[in-house]
């Protein structure tokens, strides 16, 4: 509690210059310095006048006001207290003026002694700054003198060092010339210090250099001299080339790395890598450089499978030429750990020879010995033997590239671009020479179709090779209105033509004929047993039933692609910068070996057996050929996602070549898709030959009974006819699909009804004869419903209410022709109708309508 007139020390300590307020704002100091004087009762201050009020407000609460304890407030403690606090504020204010002036006064002080000290240290700087330009000039004057006997100096130290070198040099040369050899210098050369014999090979080159320069024939002595000391630099080297070897198999690095920085001093170390690449192991045997002796490889059963199946895809690698390459890749390695540590500066060279040899000698002999046993087994296998060389060599490069880097030992990337090179070289002398591989490749790709489709084609040779279907469709190219197609159809002969030559060759040359029934064979073949194939096997029986080629398939065709696939993506490895041009050949390859001498194959059979129909033979026609039609749209349906989904995406940098596919590509399926159309419309002139055929059968007395018995009979043609409609609905529906099947059921019935307008417009019919007609037409109606065609069903209800007009009375007729479907029929035929009633030239029927129509 503060005393009356006294601060409490608590409030003292924080009225301070170092600790003022403690941290507490104005606002929190004045409540925490008034709180200790608040009056502790339950009612503060109350005035007289206010005691009734208070008691009266107290009454509701239960308080006993007796209890309460009424006092005044004294001010006094809170005046005396703020009294003090304003006091020791005032005196602490008065102490920071008095110390702010002090201050002041100091800082200004030190500002005076700061600028007096840095205009005494720029005059110092200055004098200091004049002083080392004296000494400077004084200096560059010394250097103009000094600096040209320094140059005489080290030219003297030269001169001096040649001189003694000089002289030296002419007593070894002495001493052979008088002695015939040199002491001192044999002395060096068997000196244990690499000292000694490297300053002994220097002298020999020297010397060498020097006898060469004084050799004349007008002092044969002196020629004699040159002789001695080659022979001795001859010794000397070859001493020390023993001595390399020997090193080497003791694997004495110290005794190589020295025995190389001699070499390399004496002549460059010619000798000596190329002796160090020599006697190396792996080149001397001599059984791994001669791979067989009649130089050939034979390839295991899988590895011929994998090479020679077209069905077997994917890159096919030779496990000897793996263990090969790892082999090879072992010895580089540490040979190249040593050569680092024998030839230090001259490592990357030496390394760099020792891949050129291994590629020479080992590699490349290997990879041509496996190539051309490849081709000797077929087109696919040389190519798919490439391939594979050509990813395992080029893993093998970046495996070598990648461990330089960590040896650090091809700074200057001399070695990355040797094994890069060697790598190149070899392939470019196959890839880039387009007889060597991309022929190859389009001959195995041509190959594998014709092996694919053989046996169709052979099974079907007779029909095949009319060509009925493709003569027709160019002679109809005007009528359909597509000149576009012109030039195609001639680029498509022009390629057929080709096609047929290589089919030719290639089965000349196999000692094939499509005439024969023995076994074929091809290369590539996917070992299709031909025993049983008989030239032109699938003719319809005397009763025009078909039986169905299996080897027509989509499947087929999904292997066929998959092989196209894989010589797309071999090209596009192999050849990137040609791999545009070359993808368009395999495709137009692609669509001569399916569209051309497939699909269109099996249209061909399906028009020349739709030609061969004897519609006299036969009730009912078979139609298991449009099995083809479908086998053939989801073949192009087919193609054509596969152009779409995987080969235009790989071309999208050449937007012409794009440009060129896309053409073909439709090109070649609106070409089938006409071929089909063509065959169709056969088929509907063969249905509507047939219908006529059975009408033609219909007996002028059908519509004339004379006796209601008939009633319950159907006539011949509504017969024959409503079995051919069943027949064609339950056939078609399984082979075309919804919008082909609509459109050629749609014809069939549109050729069938105006056959019947015609028909019933010519027999003249009885009362009961229109019941008759009206039972046919009712059946053919109930067979056409099953279509589910509207404009069918339209038009065979208005043939049966045309056959009302038999069987209605005469006055009913006038109403009859006003309403329905007969109030667009032409009144001609409405006419013709009316006057084949049986009563048309009675009387009364004459009386009532005739003049109408």
């Amino acid at each position: 509690m503060n005393s009356l007139y006294e601060l409490d020390s608590k409030w003292r300590k924080l009225l301070n210059t170092n600790n003022f307020l403690g941290g507490l704002t104005v606002n929190e100091f004045v409540e925490e310095l008034a709180k200790d004087h608040t009056l502790r009762t339950p009612l503060h201050t109350l005035s007289i006048s206010n005691i009734n009020q208070t008691d009266s407000s107290l009454e509701g609460t239960g308080t006993d006001k007796s209890k309460l304890q009424w006092t005044k407030l004294d001010a006094k403690p809170f005046i005396r207290t703020f009294e003090s606090t304003l006091k020791e504020l005032k005196n602490l204010n008065e102490e920071s003026n008095n110390k702010k002036d002090q201050l002041s006064e100091q800082v200004s002080r030190q500002e005076l002694k700061h600028s007096q000290n840095i205009l005494q240290l720029s005059s110092n700087l200055k004098s200091m700054i004049s002083e080392y330009d004296q000494l400077d000039d004084k200096l560059t004057n010394v250097n103009q003198v000094v600096s040209p006997l320094g140059d005489k100096l080290e030219n003297a130290i030269r001169k001096k060092k040649t001189y003694v070198n000089s002289v030296e040099l002419i007593s070894r040369y002495n001493e052979f010339y008088s002695a015939k050899e040199s002491v001192y210098l044999e002395k060096l050369r068997c000196s244990n210090d690499s000292f000694n014999k490297l300053k002994a090979a220097n002298l020999v080159k020297n010397l060498l250099v020097l006898s060469l320069k004084v050799e004349t024939s007008s002092i044969p002595k002196t020629i004699e001299t040159t002789q001695l000391i080659e022979k001795y630099s001859e010794l000397m080297e070859n001493d020390l080339l023993a001595n390399f070897n020997s090193a080497y198999r003791d694997n004495n690095f110290s005794q190589l790395n020295e025995i190389a920085l001699i070499l390399n001093h004496f002549n460059g170390g010619v000798n000596v890598i190329q002796t160090f690449i020599n006697q190396h192991a792996y080149f001397i045997d001599t059984a791994e450089i001669d791979f067989d002796e009649n130089n050939e490889i034979t390839f295991d059963e899988p590895m011929r499978k994998k090479l020679l199946q077209p069905t077997s895809h994917g890159v096919v690698y030779d496990d000897a030429i793996i263990n090969m390459l790892n082999d090879i890749e072992t010895v580089i390695k540490n040979e190249s750990k040593i050569v680092k540590r024998v030839f230090e500066e001259r490592a990357p060279h030496v390394i760099r020879l020792f891949i050129q040899r291994i590629f020479a000698q080992k590699i490349e002999p290997r990879f041509e010995l496996v190539l051309n046993s490849a081709l000797s087994l077929s087109n696919l296998a040389y190519v798919r033997s490439l391939h594979g060389l050509y990813s395992l060599l080029g893993q093998f490069v970046k495996d070598l590239s990648e461990f330089f880097q960590l040896l650090e030992v091809d700074i200057d990337g001399i070695l990355n671009t040797t094994v890069e090179q060697c790598y190149s070289d070899f392939f470019s002398r196959y890839l880039y020479e387009r007889g060597k591989y991309f022929d190859i490749e389009r001959r195995s790709l041509e190959t594998i179709l014709l092996d694919s489709t053989q046996v169709f084609n052979i099974n079907h040779d007779k029909e095949i090779r009319s060509r009925s279907l493709l003569n027709k469709f160019n002679k109809n190219l005007e009528s359909y209105g597509i000149t576009e197609l012109n030039g195609q159809a001639s680029t498509n002969r022009s390629r057929l033509s080709q096609f047929n030559t290589f089919l030719k060759t290639h089965l000349d040359r196999d000692h094939l004929s499509l005439s024969r029934s023995n076994t074929l064979g091809f290369s590539n073949s996917n070992n299709n047993d031909l025993s049983n194939v008989e030239t032109g096997s699938g003719d319809t029986d005397p009763t025009g039933r078909y039986e169905y080629d299996d080897t027509f398939t989509l499947t087929n065709v999904d292997e066929m692609l998959k092989s196209v696939v894989e010589s797309v993506a071999r090209v596009m490895e192999l050849i990137p910068n040609k791999s545009n041009v070359y993808t368009l050949e395999l495709l137009e390859v692609m669509f001569m070996g399916i569209s051309e001498t497939y699909v269109e194959s099996a249209l061909e059979v399906v028009f020349y057996q739709i030609c061969k129909v004897d519609i006299n033979k036969i009730t009912t026609i078979d139609l298991t050929l449009l099995k083809y039609i479908s086998t053939s749209t989801d073949i192009l349906s087919l193609i054509s996602t596969s152009i779409k989904a995987v080969f235009l995406p790989l071309l999208n940098n050449s937007i012409e070549i794009k440009k060129q596919i896309i053409e073909l590509t439709n090109n070649q399926i609106r070409k089938s898709e006409l071929l089909i159309n063509t065959i169709l419309e056969e088929i509907i002139q063969v249905y509507g030959s047939k219908f006529s055929n059975s009408l033609s059968k219909q007996k002028k007395k059908d519509f004339i009974p004379k006796s209601q018995e008939l009633l319950d009979q159907d006539t011949l043609p509504a017969i024959e006819i409503v079995t051919l409609l069943n027949s064609l609905y339950s056939q078609a529906a399984q082979y075309l699909k919804p919008k082909n099947l609509e459109s050629f059921l749609n014809s069939i019935g549109e050729d069938l009804y105006n056959l019947l307008i015609t028909h019933y417009g010519k027999f003249q019919v009885s009362s009961i004869g229109g019941i008759i007609v009206t039972k046919d037409i009712i059946g053919y109606q109930n067979a056409i419903e099953e279509w589910g065609i509207s404009n069918l069903l339209d038009k065979f209800s208005t043939l049966r209410e045309l056959a009302n007009l038999f069987t209605v009375q005469p006055e009913l007729l006038d109403s009859l022709t006003r309403e329905g479907h007969l109030a667009d029929v032409d009144k001609e035929i409405i006419s013709s109708y009316i006057s084949n009633r049986e009563d048309f030239s009675h009387e009364t029927f004459i009386s009532s309508m005739k003049l109408k129509f």
